[in-house]
Protein backbone atom coordinates (compact mmCIF):
# COMPACT_ATOMS: atom_id res chain seq x y z
CA UNK A 1 0.00 0.00 0.00
CA UNK A 2 2.94 2.33 0.58
CA UNK A 3 4.29 1.79 -2.93
CA UNK A 4 0.77 2.11 -4.36
CA UNK A 5 0.02 5.42 -2.61
CA UNK A 6 3.29 7.19 -3.52
CA UNK A 7 1.67 8.55 -6.69
CA UNK A 8 -1.38 10.14 -4.99
CA UNK A 9 -0.09 13.67 -4.35
CA UNK A 10 1.81 13.90 -7.64
CA UNK A 11 -0.90 12.47 -9.91
CA UNK A 12 -2.27 15.84 -11.17
CA UNK A 13 1.24 17.20 -11.69
CA UNK A 14 2.28 13.99 -13.50
CA UNK A 15 -0.52 14.46 -16.02
CA UNK A 16 0.39 18.13 -16.46
CA UNK A 17 3.99 17.06 -17.07
CA UNK A 18 3.01 14.71 -19.89
CA UNK A 19 0.71 17.35 -21.36
CA UNK A 20 3.54 19.89 -21.44
CA UNK A 21 6.00 17.75 -23.41
CA UNK A 22 4.30 14.78 -25.01
CA UNK A 23 3.23 13.99 -28.55
CA UNK A 24 2.52 10.44 -27.48
CA UNK A 25 -0.20 8.89 -29.74
CA UNK A 26 -2.13 7.45 -26.77
CA UNK A 27 -2.15 10.85 -25.08
CA UNK A 28 -3.17 12.62 -28.28
CA UNK A 29 -6.02 10.16 -28.82
CA UNK A 30 -7.50 10.90 -25.41
CA UNK A 31 -6.93 14.63 -25.81
CA UNK A 32 -8.88 14.60 -29.09
CA UNK A 33 -11.83 13.04 -27.27
CA UNK A 34 -11.64 15.44 -24.33
CA UNK A 35 -11.47 18.45 -26.64
CA UNK A 36 -14.87 17.51 -27.98
CA UNK A 37 -16.19 18.62 -24.59
CA UNK A 38 -13.62 21.24 -23.60
CA UNK A 39 -12.09 23.82 -25.91
CA UNK A 40 -9.88 25.40 -23.25
CA UNK A 41 -6.14 24.95 -23.73
CA UNK A 42 -5.69 24.54 -19.97
CA UNK A 43 -6.89 20.93 -20.23
CA UNK A 44 -8.36 21.02 -16.72
CA UNK A 45 -11.08 18.57 -17.73
CA UNK A 46 -8.44 16.24 -19.14
CA UNK A 47 -6.45 16.27 -15.89
CA UNK A 48 -9.55 15.49 -13.80
CA UNK A 49 -11.28 13.16 -16.26
CA UNK A 50 -8.30 11.18 -17.50
CA UNK A 51 -7.02 10.93 -13.98
CA UNK A 52 -10.32 9.16 -13.35
CA UNK A 53 -9.87 6.94 -16.40
CA UNK A 54 -6.41 5.78 -15.31
CA UNK A 55 -7.68 5.14 -11.79
CA UNK A 56 -10.68 3.24 -13.17
CA UNK A 57 -8.57 0.97 -15.35
CA UNK A 58 -6.36 0.14 -12.38
CA UNK A 59 -9.32 -0.82 -10.20
CA UNK A 60 -11.31 -2.69 -12.85
CA UNK A 61 -8.28 -4.93 -13.31
CA UNK A 62 -8.33 -5.55 -9.56
CA UNK A 63 -12.02 -6.47 -9.84
CA UNK A 64 -11.11 -9.24 -12.26
CA UNK A 65 -7.91 -10.39 -10.58
CA UNK A 66 -8.54 -10.13 -6.80
CA UNK A 67 -10.91 -13.16 -6.82
CA UNK A 68 -8.51 -15.05 -9.11
CA UNK A 69 -5.58 -14.51 -6.75
CA UNK A 70 -7.80 -15.44 -3.81
CA UNK A 71 -8.99 -18.68 -5.44
CA UNK A 72 -5.45 -19.43 -6.55
CA UNK A 73 -4.26 -19.12 -2.95
CA UNK A 74 -6.99 -21.58 -1.85
CA UNK A 75 -5.59 -24.10 -4.34
CA UNK A 76 -1.81 -23.68 -4.22
CA UNK A 77 -1.27 -21.80 -0.96
CA UNK A 78 -0.94 -18.16 0.04
CA UNK A 79 2.82 -17.87 -0.46
CA UNK A 80 3.01 -18.80 -4.19
CA UNK A 81 0.18 -16.35 -4.93
CA UNK A 82 1.94 -13.59 -3.00
CA UNK A 83 5.29 -14.28 -4.69
CA UNK A 84 3.70 -14.06 -8.15
CA UNK A 85 1.79 -10.85 -7.46
CA UNK A 86 4.62 -9.16 -5.54
CA UNK A 87 6.97 -9.85 -8.46
CA UNK A 88 4.42 -8.34 -10.82
CA UNK A 89 4.12 -5.22 -8.67
CA UNK A 90 7.90 -4.80 -8.68
CA UNK A 91 8.03 -5.04 -12.48
CA UNK A 92 5.11 -2.63 -12.85
CA UNK A 93 6.77 0.03 -10.74
CA UNK A 94 10.02 -0.53 -12.64
CA UNK A 95 8.18 0.35 -15.86
CA UNK A 96 6.89 3.51 -14.14
CA UNK A 97 10.48 4.50 -13.29
CA UNK A 98 11.37 4.45 -17.01
CA UNK A 99 8.06 5.99 -18.15
CA UNK A 100 9.38 8.79 -20.31
CA UNK A 101 6.29 8.34 -22.47
CA UNK A 102 2.65 8.51 -21.49
CA UNK A 103 2.06 5.06 -23.00
CA UNK A 104 4.61 3.46 -20.67
CA UNK A 105 3.03 5.24 -17.73
CA UNK A 106 -0.34 3.70 -18.59
CA UNK A 107 1.25 0.26 -19.08
CA UNK A 108 2.79 0.47 -15.61
CA UNK A 109 -0.65 1.16 -14.15
CA UNK A 110 -2.08 -1.82 -16.05
CA UNK A 111 0.55 -4.19 -14.61
CA UNK A 112 0.22 -2.98 -11.03
CA UNK A 113 -3.57 -3.01 -11.37
CA UNK A 114 -3.54 -6.71 -12.25
CA UNK A 115 -1.27 -7.54 -9.33
CA UNK A 116 -2.74 -5.16 -6.75
CA UNK A 117 -5.65 -7.46 -5.95
CA UNK A 118 -3.37 -9.55 -3.74
CA UNK A 119 -4.73 -7.86 -0.61
CA UNK A 120 -7.40 -10.58 -0.74
CA UNK A 121 -4.61 -13.16 -0.33
CA UNK A 122 -3.11 -11.24 2.59
CA UNK A 123 -6.56 -11.08 4.21
CA UNK A 124 -7.05 -14.82 3.71
CA UNK A 125 -3.63 -15.49 5.30
CA UNK A 126 -4.66 -13.37 8.29
CA UNK A 127 -7.90 -15.38 8.55
CA UNK A 128 -5.81 -18.59 8.53
CA UNK A 129 -3.84 -17.60 11.62
CA UNK A 130 -6.58 -15.96 13.73
CA UNK A 131 -9.42 -17.51 15.70
CA UNK A 132 -13.01 -16.39 15.14
CA UNK A 133 -12.79 -14.34 18.34
CA UNK A 134 -9.69 -12.51 17.08
CA UNK A 135 -10.79 -12.17 13.44
CA UNK A 136 -11.67 -8.47 13.71
CA UNK A 137 -8.33 -7.91 15.47
CA UNK A 138 -6.49 -9.60 12.58
CA UNK A 139 -8.38 -7.64 9.93
CA UNK A 140 -7.69 -4.50 11.94
CA UNK A 141 -3.97 -5.24 11.72
CA UNK A 142 -4.31 -5.57 7.93
CA UNK A 143 -6.06 -2.20 7.99
CA UNK A 144 -3.31 -0.72 10.16
CA UNK A 145 -0.79 -1.87 7.56
CA UNK A 146 -2.85 -0.08 4.91
CA UNK A 147 -2.93 2.98 7.14
CA UNK A 148 0.85 2.92 7.53
CA UNK A 149 1.16 2.74 3.77
CA UNK A 150 -1.06 5.77 3.30
CA UNK A 151 0.75 7.55 6.10
CA UNK A 152 4.23 7.26 4.58
CA UNK A 153 3.64 6.76 0.85
CA UNK A 154 1.96 10.04 -0.19
CA UNK A 155 4.20 12.45 1.77
CA UNK A 156 7.36 10.69 0.56
CA UNK A 157 6.01 10.75 -2.99
CA UNK A 158 5.34 14.47 -2.70
CA UNK A 159 8.74 15.23 -1.16
CA UNK A 160 10.68 13.16 -3.69
CA UNK A 161 8.85 14.80 -6.60
CA UNK A 162 10.95 17.92 -5.97
CA UNK A 163 14.15 15.93 -6.58
CA UNK A 164 14.85 15.61 -10.32
CA UNK A 165 17.17 12.68 -11.07
CA UNK A 166 17.75 13.98 -14.60
CA UNK A 167 19.13 17.26 -13.21
CA UNK A 168 21.76 15.36 -11.24
CA UNK A 169 22.32 12.70 -13.91
CA UNK A 170 21.32 14.14 -17.33
CA UNK A 171 22.16 10.89 -19.14
CA UNK A 172 19.21 9.15 -17.45
CA UNK A 173 16.76 11.16 -19.57
CA UNK A 174 17.62 9.06 -22.61
CA UNK A 175 16.33 5.99 -20.75
CA UNK A 176 12.95 7.56 -20.05
CA UNK A 177 13.73 8.86 -16.57
CA UNK A 178 11.69 11.98 -15.72
CA UNK A 179 11.28 14.48 -12.90
CA UNK A 180 8.86 12.06 -11.20
CA UNK A 181 11.08 9.01 -11.48
CA UNK A 182 12.52 9.66 -8.01
CA UNK A 183 9.03 9.00 -6.60
CA UNK A 184 8.72 5.93 -8.83
CA UNK A 185 12.09 4.69 -7.55
CA UNK A 186 10.69 4.67 -4.02
CA UNK A 187 7.84 2.40 -5.17
CA UNK A 188 10.34 0.13 -6.93
CA UNK A 189 12.47 -0.24 -3.80
CA UNK A 190 9.45 -0.81 -1.56
CA UNK A 191 8.07 -3.47 -3.94
CA UNK A 192 11.45 -5.22 -4.07
CA UNK A 193 11.75 -5.22 -0.28
CA UNK A 194 8.20 -6.53 -0.03
CA UNK A 195 9.07 -9.35 -2.42
CA UNK A 196 12.09 -10.28 -0.29
CA UNK A 197 9.87 -10.42 2.80
CA UNK A 198 7.38 -12.70 1.06
CA UNK A 199 10.09 -15.04 -0.24
CA UNK A 200 12.34 -15.25 2.82
CA UNK A 201 10.25 -14.29 5.87
CA UNK A 202 6.60 -15.10 5.21
CA UNK A 203 5.61 -18.62 6.27
CA UNK A 204 2.86 -20.48 4.46
CA UNK A 205 -0.38 -20.26 6.48
CA UNK A 206 -2.58 -22.62 4.46
CA UNK A 207 -2.25 -26.23 3.35
CA UNK A 208 -4.28 -26.65 0.15
CA UNK A 209 -6.65 -29.59 0.20
CA UNK A 210 -8.51 -31.38 -2.53
CA UNK A 211 -11.83 -29.63 -2.94
CA UNK A 212 -14.76 -29.84 -5.32
CA UNK A 213 -14.04 -28.92 -8.91
CA UNK A 214 -14.95 -25.39 -9.83
CA UNK A 215 -16.57 -25.04 -13.22
CA UNK A 216 -17.12 -21.28 -13.36
CA UNK A 217 -14.80 -19.28 -15.59
CA UNK A 218 -14.33 -16.64 -12.89
CA UNK A 219 -14.88 -16.88 -9.11
CA UNK A 220 -17.40 -14.01 -9.13
CA UNK A 221 -19.67 -16.07 -11.39
CA UNK A 222 -19.90 -18.60 -8.58
CA UNK A 223 -21.61 -15.99 -6.39
CA UNK A 224 -24.95 -17.17 -7.82
CA UNK A 225 -24.62 -20.58 -6.17
CA UNK A 226 -22.60 -19.71 -3.08
CA UNK A 227 -23.44 -21.52 0.14
CA UNK A 228 -22.66 -18.35 2.11
CA UNK A 229 -26.06 -16.66 1.93
CA UNK A 230 -24.74 -13.44 3.47
CA UNK A 231 -21.97 -13.01 0.88
CA UNK A 232 -24.05 -11.27 -1.84
CA UNK A 233 -25.33 -8.70 0.68
CA UNK A 234 -21.83 -8.12 2.05
CA UNK A 235 -20.55 -7.68 -1.52
CA UNK A 236 -23.25 -5.06 -2.20
CA UNK A 237 -22.40 -3.23 1.04
CA UNK A 238 -18.68 -3.31 0.23
CA UNK A 239 -19.42 -2.11 -3.32
CA UNK A 240 -21.37 0.93 -2.07
CA UNK A 241 -18.85 1.69 0.68
CA UNK A 242 -15.93 1.50 -1.76
CA UNK A 243 -17.81 3.57 -4.36
CA UNK A 244 -18.39 6.31 -1.81
CA UNK A 245 -15.00 6.26 -0.11
CA UNK A 246 -12.87 5.93 -3.25
CA UNK A 247 -14.86 8.74 -4.89
CA UNK A 248 -14.02 10.91 -1.89
CA UNK A 249 -10.43 9.65 -1.91
CA UNK A 250 -9.93 10.49 -5.57
CA UNK A 251 -11.52 13.95 -5.43
CA UNK A 252 -10.00 15.08 -2.12
CA UNK A 253 -6.70 15.77 -3.94
CA UNK A 254 -8.45 18.18 -6.31
CA UNK A 255 -10.51 19.67 -3.45
CA UNK A 256 -7.40 20.40 -1.39
CA UNK A 257 -5.68 21.85 -4.48
CA UNK A 258 -8.63 23.98 -5.64
CA UNK A 259 -10.26 25.10 -2.38
CA UNK A 260 -7.36 25.24 0.09
CA UNK A 261 -4.55 25.78 -2.49
CA UNK A 262 -2.49 22.86 -1.14
CA UNK A 263 0.68 21.88 -3.01
CA UNK A 264 1.77 18.22 -3.48
CA UNK A 265 3.74 18.21 -0.22
CA UNK A 266 0.80 19.58 1.76
CA UNK A 267 -1.53 17.05 0.17
CA UNK A 268 0.96 14.38 1.18
CA UNK A 269 0.97 15.60 4.78
CA UNK A 270 -2.82 15.42 4.79
CA UNK A 271 -2.53 11.71 4.06
CA UNK A 272 -0.15 11.42 7.03
CA UNK A 273 -2.97 12.79 9.18
CA UNK A 274 -5.49 10.34 7.69
CA UNK A 275 -3.11 7.42 8.01
CA UNK A 276 -2.29 8.21 11.63
CA UNK A 277 -5.95 8.01 12.61
CA UNK A 278 -6.41 4.72 10.74
CA UNK A 279 -3.34 3.22 12.43
CA UNK A 280 -4.40 4.29 15.91
CA UNK A 281 -7.92 2.95 15.44
CA UNK A 282 -7.19 -0.30 13.60
CA UNK A 283 -3.92 -1.09 15.36
CA UNK A 284 -5.19 -0.07 18.77
CA UNK A 285 -8.95 0.31 19.26
CA UNK A 286 -10.03 -2.57 17.00
CA UNK A 287 -7.50 -4.89 18.66
CA UNK A 288 -8.93 -4.11 22.07
CA UNK A 289 -12.61 -4.49 21.21
CA UNK A 290 -12.16 -7.59 19.01
CA UNK A 291 -14.12 -10.46 20.54
CA UNK A 292 -15.92 -8.06 22.89
CA UNK A 293 -17.98 -6.08 20.37
CA UNK A 294 -19.87 -7.79 17.55
CA UNK A 295 -18.43 -7.29 14.06
CA UNK A 296 -21.80 -5.94 12.88
CA UNK A 297 -21.70 -3.19 15.52
CA UNK A 298 -18.13 -2.32 14.53
CA UNK A 299 -19.18 -1.96 10.89
CA UNK A 300 -22.32 0.02 11.78
CA UNK A 301 -20.41 2.50 13.95
CA UNK A 302 -17.93 2.99 11.12
CA UNK A 303 -20.68 3.62 8.57
CA UNK A 304 -22.43 6.21 10.75
CA UNK A 305 -19.13 8.04 11.40
CA UNK A 306 -18.28 8.00 7.71
CA UNK A 307 -21.69 9.42 6.81
CA UNK A 308 -21.36 12.29 9.29
CA UNK A 309 -17.81 13.11 8.18
CA UNK A 310 -18.74 13.24 4.48
CA UNK A 311 -21.77 15.38 5.25
CA UNK A 312 -19.64 17.94 7.09
CA UNK A 313 -16.99 17.89 4.36
CA UNK A 314 -19.57 18.73 1.70
CA UNK A 315 -20.17 22.09 3.44
CA UNK A 316 -16.53 22.76 4.28
CA UNK A 317 -14.60 25.67 2.83
CA UNK A 318 -12.17 26.27 5.70
CA UNK A 319 -9.02 24.50 6.83
CA UNK A 320 -10.35 23.73 10.33
CA UNK A 321 -13.66 22.22 9.24
CA UNK A 322 -11.94 20.23 6.51
CA UNK A 323 -9.44 18.72 8.95
CA UNK A 324 -12.24 17.88 11.40
CA UNK A 325 -14.35 16.17 8.74
CA UNK A 326 -11.37 14.25 7.35
CA UNK A 327 -10.65 12.97 10.85
CA UNK A 328 -14.21 11.66 11.26
CA UNK A 329 -14.11 10.12 7.77
CA UNK A 330 -10.87 8.30 8.61
CA UNK A 331 -12.37 7.09 11.88
CA UNK A 332 -15.39 5.69 10.05
CA UNK A 333 -13.33 3.93 7.39
CA UNK A 334 -11.04 2.50 10.08
CA UNK A 335 -14.02 0.77 11.73
CA UNK A 336 -16.07 -0.15 8.66
CA UNK A 337 -13.38 -1.83 6.58
CA UNK A 338 -12.20 -4.47 9.09
CA UNK A 339 -15.78 -4.94 10.27
CA UNK A 340 -16.95 -5.96 6.80
CA UNK A 341 -13.86 -8.11 6.13
CA UNK A 342 -14.34 -9.91 9.45
CA UNK A 343 -18.00 -10.62 8.67
CA UNK A 344 -17.14 -12.07 5.25
CA UNK A 345 -14.39 -14.21 6.76
CA UNK A 346 -16.50 -15.48 9.66
CA UNK A 347 -19.36 -16.50 7.37
CA UNK A 348 -16.94 -18.44 5.10
CA UNK A 349 -15.48 -21.93 5.54
CA UNK A 350 -11.69 -22.31 6.01
CA UNK A 351 -11.37 -23.73 2.48
CA UNK A 352 -13.02 -20.68 0.87
CA UNK A 353 -11.41 -17.79 2.74
CA UNK A 354 -9.29 -16.70 -0.20
CA UNK A 355 -12.06 -17.00 -2.78
CA UNK A 356 -14.81 -15.31 -0.76
CA UNK A 357 -12.61 -12.49 0.53
CA UNK A 358 -11.32 -12.10 -3.02
CA UNK A 359 -14.88 -11.83 -4.35
CA UNK A 360 -15.79 -9.16 -1.80
CA UNK A 361 -12.55 -7.27 -2.43
CA UNK A 362 -13.28 -7.63 -6.13
CA UNK A 363 -16.56 -5.78 -5.75
CA UNK A 364 -14.68 -3.09 -3.88
CA UNK A 365 -12.28 -2.86 -6.80
CA UNK A 366 -15.22 -2.66 -9.23
CA UNK A 367 -16.50 0.31 -7.26
CA UNK A 368 -13.04 1.91 -7.38
CA UNK A 369 -13.14 1.32 -11.14
CA UNK A 370 -16.43 3.16 -11.46
CA UNK A 371 -15.87 5.94 -8.95
CA UNK A 372 -12.85 7.85 -10.34
CA UNK A 373 -14.42 8.54 -13.74
CA UNK A 374 -17.94 9.15 -12.38
CA UNK A 375 -16.84 11.27 -9.42
CA UNK A 376 -14.37 13.17 -11.59
CA UNK A 377 -17.26 14.15 -13.89
CA UNK A 378 -19.40 14.97 -10.86
CA UNK A 379 -16.67 17.10 -9.30
CA UNK A 380 -15.84 18.92 -12.53
CA UNK A 381 -19.49 19.57 -13.42
CA UNK A 382 -21.08 20.35 -10.05
CA UNK A 383 -18.30 20.96 -7.55
CA UNK A 384 -17.26 19.61 -4.16
CA UNK A 385 -20.63 20.00 -2.39
CA UNK A 386 -22.48 17.70 -4.80
CA UNK A 387 -19.58 15.23 -4.93
CA UNK A 388 -19.26 14.67 -1.19
CA UNK A 389 -23.05 14.77 -0.68
CA UNK A 390 -23.43 11.86 -3.11
CA UNK A 391 -20.72 10.00 -1.17
CA UNK A 392 -22.65 10.61 2.07
CA UNK A 393 -25.93 9.36 0.55
CA UNK A 394 -24.26 6.13 -0.58
CA UNK A 395 -23.06 5.52 2.98
CA UNK A 396 -26.60 6.17 4.22
CA UNK A 397 -27.72 3.19 2.09
CA UNK A 398 -24.84 1.17 3.57
CA UNK A 399 -26.13 1.93 7.08
CA UNK A 400 -29.57 0.60 6.18
CA UNK A 401 -28.15 -2.56 4.59
CA UNK A 402 -25.83 -3.34 7.53
CA UNK A 403 -28.83 -3.35 9.88
CA UNK A 404 -30.24 -6.18 7.72
CA UNK A 405 -27.29 -8.53 8.35
CA UNK A 406 -28.26 -11.37 10.69
CA UNK A 407 -26.11 -12.06 13.70
CA UNK A 408 -23.91 -15.15 13.35
CA UNK A 409 -25.46 -16.86 16.35
CA UNK A 410 -28.69 -17.06 14.40
CA UNK A 411 -27.14 -19.46 11.87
Amino acid sequence: MMGFSVIFPIFPETLRFFLSRETDPVLQFFLSIIHLFESSSENRLFIVLFGGVVGSIYSILQFFFAPIWGRMSDRVGRKPALILTSTGNFLGYLVWFFSGSFTLFVISRLITGCMGGNISVASAAMADVTSEKDRAKGMGMIGAGIGLGFMFGPPLGGILSSYDLTAAYPGLASYGVTVFSSSALLSVLIAFFNLLLVVFVFRETFNPQTSEKRTELHPILGLRKTTVTELPLLCLIYLLFSLSFSGFEFCINFFLFDVLSFNPKEIGYTFVYLGTIIILVQGGVIRRISGKVAEKKIALFGAVSLFLGLLVLSFSKSFGLTILSLGVISLGSAFLNPGLSSLASLFSSPLEQGKNLGIMRGFGALARGISPISFALLYFSFGAFSTFTVSALLILIVIVLITGIKARNQH
